[in-house]
């Protein structure tokens, strides 16, 4: 379960406002279901804001409508402080509302919204889905305060999802770009409508997906390589271990995804193929991507999601609950993804204290507005500050010496003590012999774990109880938790969707010192080295909500088989993306 706080934010991030918070709720004062909000911002400048969102609806034939409603907007005209609520595209009984995503052309606000007909959408049980949507836009020209209808027309083949747009336009080669989704030769298929006067769009080509992915929600940018081309960034859904929900929902327990991307150089006509990025991950929910003013690119995600299936209780207990972003300056890797928010739960079931579905908008270089839905109740908005890098400094370091005992901020506990050789861990039974330190929730990013130390007293691991580890390392960030213990058998480790220890590397010296690192990318991928070689060692790491923590620890075994261990210095520092 997840450990109590109050609302975090990352250190570059403002404490969040809350735009609109109204819900309906059920006699328990859970939330009765009416669809995900799904909100975007557009920065007119530093203080003037427009927010959309959808607001779900109900009616006798469908008590649970899925991604439908009104569309609702905010306007604030100091910067986010203060807001006026409004309606922009009322729901009716012949027609819902998908999404709404802003197009800002020099001032003028454009409203893109996808439009349901419910009749025509109905299933044989009275069910609306909500596909496939068409598009439809209204206009404002004073900074959102009112919106006339502006009739586009939009050449895009009859399919089973329509136009579905859920990423930032961009105006590249003298043409207006949106990014869009559809269904298209059995799957679901990305690219971008184009338009030279906002009001008639034609599909450039879509762009082939990787095999056994499906792919939803496209973003795009501008490369950082100054040659004009587009990147396309994309939701995927990934199909290799199956296409059943049961199989999906098996995959996303225990694996890892990534967005997969695209480039193109001739404004979206063709694309390379879509391919998944190692650097992007994306649990099959909405990644933001763009590019801000100075070139940087900026991407916010969940760090777990998924198709699960079956009720609210029976999803992961840290179901999007946890926002993160990461930027790539020109010419540099990716840097660590880091919080940028993690809110309380308002309710116990349905969404509970989930951020998701971010989007953002550049008001000055390297600053952004950034909106987000929080626990499907809050449309929430914070600035984000990107200007400053993220060092490569130890977010935890400890060094014992003789006389000198723990490193400030570390806590021994059940025997823990200094010797000349390093710190001593020893346990003959039960007991846990540790040293811990506690992390900052806010600080919560990637992470690089490497120590040095060896095992003195082999003791037998149960790999259920967890009983008799020799020399354990756990890190826990607020949102995923590294568990590792060598034993002279081999390395040990709890993998995604697992409580079980299970070995991931033999050894046969493990009595002799060793320095061991544990590389947890942003999908949560752990890379394990031994003495600075690749031991080719990959998993998995687990999703928790356990308190932020590094902790070192032996225990034994309850019929008194003895561990114990010897430990020279451990140090935490950010995982850094890998160049292409």
């Amino acid at each position: 379960m997840a450990w109590p706080h109050t609302d975090i934010v990352g250190p570059d991030v403002s404490p969040p406002v809350t735009v609109y918070g109204t819900v309906s709720t059920g006699s328990g004062g859970e939330l009765a279901h009416e669809g995900n909000r799904v909100p975007d911002i557009v920065a007119l400048d530093e203080r003037r804001l427009v927010v959309g969102w959808r607001a779900g609806v109900r009616d006798a034939l469908d008590p649970t409508p899925t991604d439908q409603g009104s569309i609702m907007f905010a306007r604030s005209d100091d910067g986010g402080r203060s807001w006026t609520t409004d309606t922009l595209a009322p729901a009716t009984a012949t027609r819902r509302y998908h999404y709404v995503i802003f197009l800002n052309d020099a001032g003028t606000l454009y409203a893109l919204l996808g439009v349901i007909s419910v009749e025509r959408d109905r299933d044989r049980e009275g069910r609306v889905d909500g596909f496939p949507t068409r598009l439809e836009v209204r206009r404002s020209t004073d900074g959102g305060r009112t919106w006339t209808d502006f009739p586009v027309t939009v050449n895009v083949p009859d399919n089973g999802r329509g136009v579905v747009v859920a990423g930032k336009p961009l105006r590249a080669g003298g043409l207006w770009l949106v990014p869009y989704w559809r269904h298209a030769g059995g799957t679901t298929r990305a690219g971008v409508l184009r338009s030279s006067d906002l009001a008639a769009w034609t599909s450039g080509g879509l762009a082939e997906n990787p095999p056994g992915m499906a792919v939803e929600e496209p973003q795009i940018a501008l490369s950082q390589d100054g040659s004009g081309a587009l990147v396309m960034v994309t939701r995927t859904l990934d199909l290799t271990g199956g296409t059943s929900p049961a199989a999906r929902d098996a995959r996303y327990r225990t694996g890892t995804a990534h967005c997969a991307t695209a480039t193109s150089t001739d404004i979206g006509l063709t694309w390379s193929p879509l391919t998944p990025d190692e650097n992007l991950p994306n649990h099959y929910v909405k990644t933001f991507f763009t590019r801000d003013s100075a070139g940087r690119h900026l991407a916010i995600f969940n760090t777990l999601a998924g198709p699960f299936t079956g009720p609210a209780t029976g999803k992961p207990d840290q179901y999007r609950e946890v926002l993160y972003y990461k930027v790539r300056r020109p010419g540099e890797p990716w840097e660590p993804g880091r919080l940028l928010a993690d809110g309380t739960r308002l309710t116990r079931g349905a969404a509970r204290g989930w951020d998701v579905y971010a989007s953002a908008d550049e008001y000055k270089p390297g600053r952004f507005f950034v909106v987000w839905e929080h626990n499907q109740t809050d449309i929430r908005v914070a600035r984000l500050d990107i200007t400053r890098p993220m060092d490569d400094v130890p977010l935890a370091a400890g060094d014992w010496t003789p006389g000198a005992g723990p490193a400030p901020g570390w806590t021994l506990a059940g025997g823990a003590r200094a010797t000349r050789d390093g710190l001593r861990l020893r346990s003959t039974g039960t007991g846990v012999s540790r040293v811990s330190f506690a992390l900052d929730p806010a600080l919560g990013c990637d992470f690089t774990l490497e120590f040095r130390g060896r095992v003195d007293d082999d003791s037998a691991l149960d790999p259920r109880t967890g009983s008799g580890v020799c020399l354990g390392a756990k890190v826990a960030n607020g949102a995923r938790r590294l568990m590792l213990t060598v034993q002279r058998s081999g390395v040990w480790t709890m993998r995604k969707g697992s409580t079980v220890w299970e070995k991931v590397h033999p050894l046969d010296a493990a009595g002799r010192p060793a320095t061991w690192k544990v590389r947890v990318d942003s999908a949560g991928t752990a890379h394990l080295f031994r003495d600075g070689a690749d031991t080719g060692a990959t998993w998995v790491v687990q999703d928790s909500r356990e308190r932020p923590q590094v902790t070192h620890w032996v225990t034994g075994t309850p019929g008194g088989n003895a561990a114990g261990a010897t430990l020279e210095w451990t140090r935490l520092t950010p995982t850094f993306g890998t160049l292409p």
